[in-house]
């Protein structure tokens, strides 16, 4: 018996520390790095249930084909359409990528002016806010990502449509360019 109460009795110099007999100051480390450790797992928790459910919200939202015609002719793009408040509330919020010709349609029931802001949207984007008549009003290009500046439509518009930041200049999208979608009311000729 005293052997073993030897082992566990070892100063710090020892290279065998037994259980229970740490120095003070490791007895910190130790309790910090489990603290850290614990932060850590939460985080990676909470990030992760967040883009799970914004995930789950993707793929729940329908998309479209939309056609953007432009005076190169016209383009087709992918997108998620978002028409109820929380859908449009979400947005492409928490997301970390979006496709070359993806998007995002915001159709609104009646033609407003809109304001938008790219709170814990960590993407860059721009925001094509889309007339009652079909007709880009407004373009808002490279909009910052994480940021609360309010970005209006500075017009009546009916929808806005989110892209990849540099889409709109790399399809040669303008103002007065027709936009068309299920989702949207048909384009007079």
């Amino acid at each position: 018996m005293a052997h073993n109460r030897a082992i566990c009795n070892r100063t710090e110099s020892s290279p065998f520390i037994g259980s229970g007999q740490l120095p003070r100051h490791r007895k910190r480390q130790r309790v910090a790095f489990a603290a850290l450790f614990a932060l850590c797992w939460l985080g990676t928790l909470v990030l992760g249930s967040t883009r799970g459910a914004n995930q789950a919200q993707a793929d729940g939202m329908r998309r479209e084909s939309i056609t953007l015609t432009t005076q190169a002719g016209p383009k087709t793009i992918s997108a998620e359409i978002a028409k109820s408040a929380p859908e449009q509330e979400q947005g492409l919020m928490f997301r970390t990528h979006i496709g070359d010709d993806d998007g995002m349609l915001f159709v609104y029931g009646k033609p407003q002016e809109i304001n938008m802001w790219m709170r814990n949207t960590y993407i860059a984007l721009d925001m094509v806010f889309i007339g009652a008549d079909g007709r880009v009003a407004r373009i808002e290009e490279h909009a910052e990502p994480l940021s609360d500046r309010v970005i209006s439509s500075g017009a009546m518009v009916l929808s806005v449509l989110e892209l990849k930041a540099g889409t709109a200049r790399r399809l040669g999208l303008q103002r007065g360019d027709s936009i068309a979608a299920p989702s949207l009311p048909a384009i007079a000729p």
